[in-house]
């Protein structure tokens, strides 16, 4: 099972800490555009080894990639490595 948490602090409390986290940022766009950033860390809760996600999901309209660049970085040091996260993903 997977479970998508929006609330850094209850994903805080869930994740188990003693395995790898994971962190990576999808730029959405539709018709061309650029509609928003979607940050994710990946962990394994503690109670029962299903995967959790932390979301974060920024909306920037018409933002350039330099600006997402910079964001996505921003995202990583506030959310990613106070936990020790590193690049990738839990695929299930």
């Amino acid at each position: 099972m997977i479970e998508v948490i929006r609330n850094y602090e209850e994903f805080r409390s869930k994740v188990d800490s003693a395995k790898p986290l994971h962190h990576s940022g999808t730029i959405i766009a539709r018709d061309g555009f650029i509609q928003r950033l979607v940050f994710r860390i990946y962990g394994i809760n503690k109670d029962g080894g299903n995967i959790l996600i932390f979301e974060y999901q920024k909306p920037t309209p018409f933002a350039d990639v330099d600006h997402l660049q910079s964001e996505y970085h921003r995202l990583v040091e506030k959310y990613a490595k106070p936990l020790g996260s590193t690049e990738g993903a839990w695929i299930p």
